[in-house]
């Protein structure tokens, strides 16, 4: 069955793949690939707003898949995901880290469709960077919206509900 759950996890090895290859900074470790996080990071003890400095650190690079929302019409189910890429970089061109590892998934969804023989990306796509960043952490997103499946009743089923 095609779920919100199962697309975020194939959007996660879609990702991994995707980006494999790149070599980002990273505070903490060796210039490393983005780590890929279905949701959002890990914490012992959850708070508001920004996570904890250090936990943060060791996590950039990373790119958050998130599921924002989901909608079903007369026709067809969607999902939107959005996609978060976080970088890190001293260097004023640091800007530049996640929207090129944004680009390595817009490529790889679009040329992959349907994702998992499921789920059908719709287009626009919408990625922005917003003008304030969190210096040395770089920003970006990317919002995808996707058909998904939808329940079917079968007529026993329906029988059972309407009967």
């Amino acid at each position: 069955m095609s779920t919100p759950l199962i697309l975020v996890d194939e959007l996660c090895k879609l990702i991994t793949d995707a980006t494999a290859e790149l070599v980002l900074e990273a505070k903490t470790g060796p210039p490393r690939p983005p780590s890929v996080v279905a949701g959002f990071l890990d914490d012992d003890e959850p708070r508001p707003g920004k996570p904890p400095d250090d936990e943060f650190a060791r996590a950039v690079p990373f790119v958050l898949v998130r599921f924002r929302s989901g909608e079903d019409t007369q026709d067809v189910g969607t999902a939107t995901v959005r996609l978060i890429a976080t970088t890190y970089s001293k260097h004023g061109q640091g800007w530049r880290d996640p929207l090129n590892v944004l680009e390595r998934i817009r490529q790889a969804i679009i040329t992959r469709r349907p994702l998992a023989r499921h789920f059908d990306l719709q287009l626009p796509i919408k990625w922005e960077q917003p003008d304030e960043q969190p210096w040395p952490y770089w920003i970006a997103w990317m919002t995808t919206t996707w058909a998904i499946g939808r329940p079917i009743l079968t007529e026993m089923e329906e029988d059972a509900y309407y009967g």
